[in-house]
């Protein structure tokens, strides 16, 4: 499927594709190529942190597999987060080399590694932000008044 995305963004000569009501407007060979490089990037690091986490006794490539096994049936579930479902799919993939208690703490760190670390990173840069936008539009406001 990425194979043929990437192929109709390199080559497709018209560049909007349409069925029923929705609308696909295809980005460039480029963008399409940075699009599949940076979601590759992000399945290797989703699959180096419970890698890391469980001390390198799995290999990556399997932790790589269970992952996007995991995604998938997320999807196919319609589970909110995957919550239980990344859990459960890795200890039936992973259980019989490694006791589910570790797999299960190895997930649990995988999701504040990945979903609240950023969210702890981003919460003080958004309120910076913010405040010194309130900053420039107080001083607009002074600016205008005087």
């Amino acid at each position: 499927m990425a194979l043929i995305y990437l192929t109709l963004c390199r080559f497709a000569r018209r560049r909007q594709l349409t069925w029923s009501t929705r609308t696909l407007v295809l980005p460039g060979g480029g963008l399409a190529a940075g699009q599949a490089l940076a979601g590759g990037a992000n399945w290797l690091l989703v699959a180096a942190i419970p890698w890391l986490m469980l001390g390198g006794r799995i290999d990556h490539a399997t932790v790589l597999g269970t992952m996007l096994l995991a995604a998938v049936a997320g999807v196919v579930t319609h589970v909110p987060a995957n919550l239980g479902v990344l859990e459960a799919v890795v200890v039936a993939t992973l259980g019989g080399r490694l006791p589910a208690h570790e797999l299960l703490a190895a997930m649990l760190a995988f999701r504040a590694t990945y979903h609240l670390l950023p969210l702890a990173l981003a919460l003080p840069a958004y309120a910076l932000s913010e405040a010194a936008a309130r900053r420039a539009e107080r001083a607009h406001r002074r600016h205008v008044h005087t």
